[in-house]
Parts: structure tokens; sequence; C-alpha cells
């Protein structure tokens, strides 16, 4: 019989321990709630069995995504399957969660993942947002096809669609490649007869 030294054992019944000790780890929406934007989430890590088996957790229910903002709020949509970080409070939230403010205590939980709280946007390699164009700030669908884009030279670019873009810099707005804040002349019009009012395009 291999004789175990006291260090091995205090470290062994550390490990145990901590096993049983929610941090934070990665996961996704199963269900979201919009009018409460509490969510049902689902760990995206096996855990091991009592019996050594791999084994999927069970969905956490109940779960506060992160909204970012106060008095402001950057308002986004929250869908199955939308990856993130679950991180677990180190005390209970239940209270806190009706409540807000200073909660009461009660039950006593510690690290449990009854208590989780979810971060959407941490994204595994095959979720990784396509044509990242890491300049300044961009409010955009996945695809791209739609943004508000506050870049770091000090233009502001917006598209509905691909092919209708609109940009404000220092030159004047710009849309789909032509200045249009600037003095400009249209070709191919003939005035009316007032001083003011349509024009009509010619023949």
């Amino acid at each position: 019989m291999t004789e175990i030294s006291r260090d091995q054992l205090i470290r062994g019944s550390f490990v145990e321990l901590m096993k049983n000790v929610g941090t934070s780890i990665p996961g996704h929406i199963t269900g979201f709630d919009a009018a409460t934007q509490l969510a049902q989430v689902q760990i995206g890590i096996e855990i091991l069995t009592v019996a050594g088996d791999s084994a999927t957790p069970s969905v956490i229910v109940e779960v506060p995504v992160y909204q970012p903002g106060g008095k402001y709020i950057v308002e986004f949509e929250v869908s199955p399957g939308d990856e993130g970080l679950v991180v677990f409070s180190q005390r209970t939230i239940d209270s806190w969660r009706e409540t807000g403010g200073v909660a009461n205590l009660s039950p006593v939980r510690f690290h449990d993942m009854s208590d989780a709280l979810f971060f959407p946007g941490f994204r595994s390699a095959p979720n990784a947002i396509p044509a990242h164009a890491n300049n300044g700030v961009r409010l955009r669908n996945a695809d791209g096809t739609q943004y508000v884009w506050l870049k770091n030279d000090g233009a502001i670019s917006l598209s509905g669609l691909s092919v209708d873009i609109v940009t404000i810099d220092p030159n004047g707005l710009t849309h789909n490649g032509v200045n249009i804040g600037s003095p400009h002349t249209h070709g191919g019009v003939t005035p009316g007869s007032g001083t003011s009012g349509p024009v009509t395009p010619t023949p």
C-alpha cells in the first residue's frame, strides 16, 4: 500500500473540495425572457461524475444577463446559442435579484452554480466575429451589413445595407461615395419659373 504524506492528503482534499466551487466557465443561452432579462444557460464544458464518467451539466435557470449601462443603456438582442461567460457570485443572489440595493443574506450559499450571472460576447473559434474591423467602435449585426461606426480617424459611417452607405467626416456628408454635404450642383435639371419651388429634370 502506497503511503500518502500529510501534504498529499491536504492537497488532494483541497482539490476535491474545489470541484464544487463555482468561479467562472464558458456557456451559452438556451432561453431568454426579454421582460425580466433572465436567461436559461447551458454550461459549455462537461463535468466529471463521482463514477468517473463525463456528463453535460444541467441548465441553470433565472440567470441575470449583462446589459451594459445605468442611466443610459446599450440594449442588444439575446438569442438561444449566444455564447458568453458564466460567473458565479460568492454569495446568494436570490434576494438581490428581487430587491436590488443591499439584500438579505438568505439562504447562505458560497460560489454556488445557483447564483450564476451571464456575460454575452465571449466567443469560441467557430463563432468568431467575421470581418472584425478593429477600428474605433462599431455597433453592428453579425454579418456586418448593418452598422453605426465611429472610426478612430474621426469619421462616422452608417450602413443599413451593403450598398447603402452614409459617411460623416470633416470633408462633409457622403452617400454612396458622393459628397452631398458640400456646395454642389445637379446636372440634367431646369429651374422653375419662380425663385423657389421644385426642379424639373431635363427630358
